[in-house]
């Protein structure tokens, strides 16, 4: 797994691992091999594949196949074909008719359709099928169904005629503000190459219109064995995967020639180029410098070493920009850098900020100017002793999960492998080699390449504003000057403020234990410290490095009068940006180099708390973060100043995006107006009180009886019961339960309303249908609730979708803020062209009226049922999935035990009692819709 490319740009705090040389010693010009727990091949017929046992998740396997051609390979008359043939997978094949595939995978628990389970690129289309290995049969098919992928396409006139219209509806989705610029900028950041004229998603017009003879032309021309690879991981013997995979796609044949592979050059060109791009709908400017670069290779140790510098670069540069932002003069609101991919030939180094409206030629000069004192002055010593402590701890925690790794997460490396060449050695290997390389890497290298990556040739200069008066709109010879002044600006080297403290600087008086009792059905075990907090402990091997908890107490924004619910919402988003401790944020982000821990205060509706995660090594320190911040919330003028800013910012273009003004109307229609659904607003923010923030916080944080612990993870309860005594038995306490949440009085409108959002200007709309549904916490009456809402998705699904073309997806869930009622609906949602939207309204109650008349069928219902088995399955194999049903189960004053028995009251779901929950909680007399169209063009 190379983790330099794929997850490094996590920002993180992490630990350093010991600096001894490894046993193994690694050359530069060494090749880096191929993983051996990797079994791989190719076929006589060119296919290759990738097979390697895993059990992670218990039961499953993830299935890919992977092609070699995506819209770069289609001709003028073909553009949207490749994406078109993804879908077409499901609709019809040599061994599966139409809507036989879909309804087979998810009659075993699976979720299927091409808005899940594939997606069509540049270079490339791949399709993904995760399944259940219990039953050999259901493996066996999706092989199958990956080979006919492959070479066994029906593509019939009248199902591609029927698929047409959900690739139009794909497409109408995507449009508005992102279309539009991404529409300006693309000619510029692909300068004179194929790539700024084949979008994946194709011209709409072709779409509707290309002879069914040019799709299959395409599949003809470019499915071929040997540009494809078949991945398999999962709980199954590799070798019999490898028969079977040999047995399935030995068999395939080219069906045409070898076409010329089509030019993929993006060139790089020494000027700066620029695109200055303002839209009505967008909400914020922003700035970025893109500096373009032959692709280097990544096949060898010293590639891997190179990449790990850049990776050094990218975060210290994130820090200084944290830093830049948070002073009360700043320009940016926000700024950050990193190191990618352009294309297969090309790779970037940007740096991008967020900028207030109107200082786009403020942003990007502060970007050249902090560029230029890289470029001057290098990077510190200090500065790159916590990037290599961040580095050094991420491997470690790779290293101790090397047992725990999901296989989906295998599976797409190993893609990578096949389309991208990128090496995947297994993380022994990479953890060895980081150990060896190191040491070795000096702040002058890091500096060095920095340089090199800051060269000012093949720039590209993009910048992005809201269109409205009153503003200024750089000129793209304007903002090339603006980066000239930032490079002249005179710099100093960065001063790195470091400290030498600790988390904390006295430690808490150890508070007494009282009570100890098990739950032994859950393996949890409950302590009850002498300050009143109990502590639920679940000690699982899901994880190696992973300890998760969280401390609970009932009240929340609920608690806040009514005026002042913006500074309750934010006081706790407030602190995590101040600081805790004595220490400001980022000065705490130093100190905790090379750790992973962190603890975040929160504050919803009826509950508050503090969050957090640790390694098990670090969980003292993760709990002395909790500590500091139940005891010691920072209070800091520049973090409240930064926050205002941000805020300021993003208000300043409020009700300029159609989806945020849809959001606003939907949230207000169906609280029927309620104050915790009012959007903040400018004025509002003016008002927003410092004090206000600190003091609901404070009395939130006031007393430990009030909470509850819970930590789920890696750990023994009797070596983390001493630590939890020190730091969670010591919080100060009243001694006894003073908070709980406070009924707001949420309320669904009491009878139908309809309400029209008339806002952008692009052919698309949008409607959501909500029907009263507030059931109680009785998981029972829940889980009912669940396999309706299936049902129904599945079912509209088939029709507006599979039926009638007229969307691309269609979602249906529960929205209930428990413990609070009076609120709760289950709404449905989908997109579709504006002159679609009343008919399929229509449609939507027509199919429920059906649904309450004469229930579901049997075959729904298992369907329904199965899928919710299959997630159980896997949700009991992960920590946050405990954490959570602990949290909810107290909360509530629900049986524990109810979080095991979850399989009996999936099996006593029937199709009788779905049709009873169809008439109960779909209320026709009192529901909402609510639809966005298009504004009114202007006369």
């Amino acid at each position: 797994m190379i983790i330099t490319k794929r997850l490094l740009r996590t920002f993180a705090v992490l630990l350093l691992v010991a600096a001894a040389a490894a046993a193994q010693t690694f050359n530069p010009q060494d090749v880096i091999p191929l993983d051996k727990a990797i079994h791989t091949a190719t076929l006589t017929n060119g296919l290759n594949y990738f097979v390697r046992q895993n059990s992670r998740p218990a039961k499953r396997v993830s299935l890919r196949l992977a092609v070699k051609a995506g819209s770069v390979n289609e001709t003028d008359d073909q553009q949207g074909l490749a994406h078109l043939i993804e879908h077409m997978a499901f609709n019809g094949s040599e061994h599966f008719e139409p809507g036989e595939l879909v309804s087979f995978f998810e009659s075993t628990g699976s979720r299927l359709g091409p808005h899940v389970n594939a997606y069509t690129s540049f270079d490339e289309t791949v399709y993904m099928l995760d399944l259940p290995t219990d039953k050999p049969e259901i493996v066996s098919k999706g092989l199958t169904a990956l080979a006919d992928f492959a070479g066994g396409l029906t593509l019939s006139t009248e199902e591609i005629n029927k698929e047409r219209g959900v690739v139009i509806e794909e497409w109408r989705g995507g449009l508005g503000a992102g279309s539009r610029i991404r529409d300006k900028q693309f000619p510029i950041l692909f300068y004179k190459s194929r790539y700024a004229e084949r979008l994946p998603i194709g011209k709409p017009e072709i779409l509707r219109n290309a002879p069914p003879e040019r799709l299959r032309s395409f599949y003809d021309t470019w499915y071929r064995p040997d540009r494809m690879a078949v991945v398999a991981v999962g709980d199954l013997d590799a070798g019999d995967l490898e028969k079977n995979i040999t047995a399935t796609f030995g068999g395939l044949k080219a069906r045409g020639p070898v076409a010329p592979q089509p030019d993929r050059t993006v060139p790089i060109h020494q000027e700066t180029l620029t695109s200055v791009v303002t839209d009505p709908e967008v909400t914020s400017s922003s700035v970025q410098i893109v500096r373009k670069r032959p692709r280097e290779s990544e096949s060898r140790v010293g590639d891997y070493r190179r990449q790990l510098i850049e990776r050094f670069v990218d975060h210290m540069f994130d820090e200084r920009f944290s830093d830049v932002a948070r002073k009360p003069d700043s320009k940016i609101l926000g700024a950050g850098a990193s190191n990618s991919s352009l294309s297969r030939g090309v790779s970037t180094f940007t740096i991008a900020a967020g900028v207030q409206d109107g200082k786009l030629e403020d942003g990007v000069a502060t970007l050249a100017t902090e560029a230029k004192r890289v470029r001057e002055f290098g990077f510190g010593t200090t500065e790159m002793e916590r990037a290599k402590k961040w580095m050094a701890a991420f491997y470690e925690r790779a290293y101790n999960e090397r047992d725990k790794t999901e296989s989906g997460q295998l599976a797409a490396e190993y893609i990578r492998v096949f389309l991208d060449d990128e090496p995947s050695p297994g993380i022994e290997y990479e953890y060895k080699l980081v150990q060896q390389l190191l040491p070795g890497i000096t702040v002058n290298e890091a500096s060095a390449l920095a340089k090199s990556l800051l060269a000012d040739n093949s720039r590209v200069v993009l910048a992005v504003s809201p269109q409205k008066p009153n503003i200024r709109i750089p000129s793209d010879a304007e903002l090339q000057a603006a980066i000239t002044v930032g490079n002249a600006a005179p710099v100093t080297e960065w001063i790195d403020t470091t400290s030498t403290r600790g988390v904390m600087e006295r430690l808490p008086a150890t508070g007494a234990v009282g009570s100890r009792r098990t739950i032994d059905s859950l393996g949890v075990t409950i302590v009850k410290f002498g300050n009143g907090v109990e502590a639920w402990l679940k000690p699982t091997d899901f994880k190696n490095d992973q300890v998760l908890f969280s401390l609970n107490a009932s009240g929340g924004t609920s608690l806040a009068p009514p005026a002042d619910f913006p500074e309750a919402s934010m006081a706790a988003g407030y602190v995590g940006i101040a600081g805790v401790g004595g220490l400001k944020a980022l000065d705490m982000q130093k100190v905790l180099a090379g750790k992973l821990a962190s603890a975040r205060p929160f504050m919803s509706l009826s509950s508050h708390g503090i969050s957090g995660s640790a390694a098990p090594a670090q969980l003292e320190t993760a709990l002395q973060l909790l500590y500091q911040t139940f005891t010691a919330p920072g209070d800091d003028s520049d973090a409240f100043a930064l926050l205002k800013r941000q805020l300021d910012a993003m208000l300043a273009n409020r009700g300029r995006a159609p989806g945020q003004v849809f959001a606003e109307k939907l949230a207000q229609v169906n609280s029927s107006n309620h104050y915790t659904s009012q959007p903040l607003t400018t004025e509002r923010l003016a008002t927003l009180d410092r004090e206000k923030m600190m003091t609901f916080y404070r009395q939130r944080f006031s007393n430990a009886a009030d909470f509850t612990f819970f930590m789920v993870g890696a750990f023994k309860v009797d070596e983390v019961v001493p630590l939890l005594a020190q730091y969670v038995g010591s919080l100060p306490s009243a001694g006894s339960k003073s908070s709980a949440f406070r009924d707001v009085g949420l309320k669904f409108p009491q009878t139908t309303e309809r309400a029209k959002v008339e806002a952008g200007r692009e052919p698309r709309g949008q409607t959501v249908i909500s029907f009263f549904a507030d059931p109680t916490a009785d998981p029972s009456e829940q889980e009912k609730l669940i396999a309706a809402t299936t049902v129904l998705e599945t079912t509209l699904r088939d029709v507006l979708r599979e039926e009638l073309g007229q969307t691309y997806t269609v979602s249906v869930g529960l929205s209930q803020a428990l413990p609070q009622r009076g609120g709760g609906h289950i709404a449905v949602r989908f997109g579709a062209a504006p002159e679609n939207l009343e008919s399929m309204t229509a449609r939507v109650l027509k199919e429920i009226k059906r649904l309450q008349d004469e229930g579901p069928s049997a075959d729904l219902t298992n369907k329904a049922k199965e899928t919710a088995r299959r997630g159980y399955e896997t949700a009991l194999k992960q920590n946050d999935y405990w954490l959570r049903r602990l949290e909810t189960v107290h909360m509530l004053g629900r049986d524990p035990g109810e979080i095991v028995t979850r399989n009996e009251r999936i099996d006593a779901v029937t199709p009788q009692i779905l049709q009873d929950v169809f008439k109960r909680y779909f209320p026709s007399d009192r529901s909402t819709v609510v639809t966005l169209v298009p504004a009114a063009a202007a006369p």
